[in-house]
């Protein structure tokens, strides 16, 4: 409105001073017109440069600041897991926290532990006679740590265990790399000689027969002055005249060292070094036969022939067919039709080789006994098999035993020693399954009495040790379940006979 007024006002004051009316009208609207110098505003509308602000929010380069990559690249700071080589620090200055001992106020029967630690394993504990089990008479925490290993008891005729033999119990410790306290923390580092613990790759198994070789160097790496090998068997070698083993080259860096039962044989080796210092390691050889293995030894091994006998299971059939006769039956297994070469005869014509329903063994158990030729030539192992007679003109002095490389699930054999000579001694059974000592039946001081009389063909003592039944698994492992053979009607004792073929 005010705009108006002004413009009506101009027109009036142009009308009064000039005469024509056309031209002043066109300057007029001309100056109007002209306003848009003053509205024209169209500089501060294109604004373009502000819309340019554009630029501004358009910020891709602050989105380049926001896509800050290398920000998160800061994901290789957060990737500090290689942190785990500060917590690998376990080998920087280890400061070991020993096992613990574990000491009970009781022992706990059955787990072959000194759990009281009172230096005796199960020593409170009933047992059934004869059988064996594992064993550990240090505190029970240090079980198969650093050097120990398990030994084994065996229980008496009294229903006692007795002490813990062979293995390795906790000792002092000593230079020689291993950790012989057993307390997870060897006191000992820097040490010339390595020697094994359980379990060592360096120690594998073996196997009855094999030649096992003992390398030194894999053990002491130095300059050694000397070296000496020594080893400690089971309970046969503590009886025989002649060992279950014999060791070659035992003053040599490496030695040979070939076992012929089953079980854990205890390894010593001793070296002085350049030094002049003594360097000792002690360590278990585990042998192991498959399936059932029964071993036989005594006392006068060197000049009375005693004879191992096995019965086929599911028959309860005489061992001999009479007094005096001069072969045993077919349902067992001994020296006349069990070995490589047949030595039965039966009316002139040879015993048949025992054949109770199993599948030959590869040679591989077999080749390597005293009687391995034989076996090549046949071909196969025999299953049943007798390995070795000691009818004291061959393997004189040495264990009889008699295997069954891969027996069936519940079957229950009888074992039976025959004195043929008729001479007093003392018979010792071992049975072993897959390689485990499960029962040692004659040994002292529950020494078999009365085993003497005149012998012969089916005469004289003939003692009924023990029935054994073997349990395999779907793997093949073979386990034993063991009953000591009393005299009938009686709930303990030996079960000896004289001219009694009685199964």
């Amino acid at each position: 409105m005010i705009r108006r007024a002004a413009f009506v006002a101009l027109v009036l004051m142009g009308c009064g001073s000039r005469t024509g009316l056309r031209e002043p009208r066109l300057d007029a609207s001309v100056d109007a017109a002209d306003i848009p110098e003053t509205i024209d505003a169209p500089e501060a509308i294109d604004v373009p440069d502000v819309v340019d602000v554009v630029d501004v929010f358009d910020a891709p380069d602050v989105v380049d600041a926001f896509d800050a990559p290398d920000v998160v690249d800061v994901v290789d700071v957060v990737d500090v897991p290689d942190v785990p080589d500060v917590r690998d620090v376990p080998d920087v200055a280890d400061v070991c926290v020993p096992v613990r001992d574990s000491c009970a106020p009781f022992e706990f029967c059955g787990n072959g532990l000194d759990d009281d630690c009172n230096g005796r394993s199960d020593d409170t504990c009933t047992c059934t006679p004869g059988a064996v089990q594992p064993c550990f008479d240090g505190p029970p925490g240090r079980r198969n740590i650093g050097a120990c290993q398990d030994g084994t008891q065996r229980c008496l005729a009294a229903g006692r265990w007795t002490e813990c033999e062979g293995g390795i119990s906790p000792q002092p410790d000593v230079c020689n790399g291993q950790d012989n306290a057993c307390t997870g923390c060897p006191a000992e580092t820097g040490c010339p000689i390595l020697c094994p613990g359980p379990n060592d790759p360096r120690v594998p198994d073996g196997h009855p027969f094999g030649e096992y070789p003992l390398r030194g160097g894999l053990f002491f790496g130095g300059r050694a002055t000397s070296w000496r090998w020594t080893i400690r068997g089971g309970p046969c070698d503590e009886l025989v005249a002649m060992s279950s083993f014999t060791l070659t080259s035992p003053t040599q860096r490496d030695a040979v060292f070939r076992p012929s039962l089953s079980g854990d044989y205890t390894v010593t080796l001793t070296v002085v070094d350049a030094d002049g210092r003594t360097l000792s390691c002690t360590f278990v050889v585990h042998i192991a036969g498959p399936g059932l293995r029964v071993e036989l030894c005594w006392d006068r091994s060197s000049d009375v022939d005693v004879d191992l006998y096995l019965h086929r299971p599911g028959s309860r059939a005489s061992w001999w067919p009479s007094v005096g006769a001069a072969q045993p039956t077919q349902d067992a297994c001994s020296w006349a039709n069990c070995e490589a070469v047949i030595r039965g005869d039966t009316g002139g014509m040879p015993t048949p080789r025992a054949n109770w329903g199993y599948l030959n063994s590869p040679l591989s158990e077999c080749q390597d006994g005293p009687h391995g030729m034989e076996w090549r030539a046949l071909g196969f192992c025999g299953n049943p098999r007798l390995d070795i007679d000691n009818n004291l003109s061959k393997a004189m002095g040495t264990p009889e035993n008699i295997n069954i490389d891969r027996p069936r699930d519940g079957e229950t054999f009888r074992v039976m020693a025959h004195n043929f000579t008729g001479t007093l001694t003392h018979p010792l059974v071992n049975i072993y399954c897959d390689g485990r000592l499960y029962g040692t039946y004659g040994a002292a001081p529950d020494l078999v009495g009365g085993f003497a009389a005149t012998g012969g063909f089916a005469r004289g003592a003939m003692w009924r040790a023990v029935d054994v039944t073997t349990r395999v698994n779907a793997a093949g492992e073979t386990r034993c379940e063991l009953n000591e053979v009393h005299p009938p009607g009686m709930t303990s004792g030996y079960d000896v006979t004289i001219d009694n073929v009685r199964f």
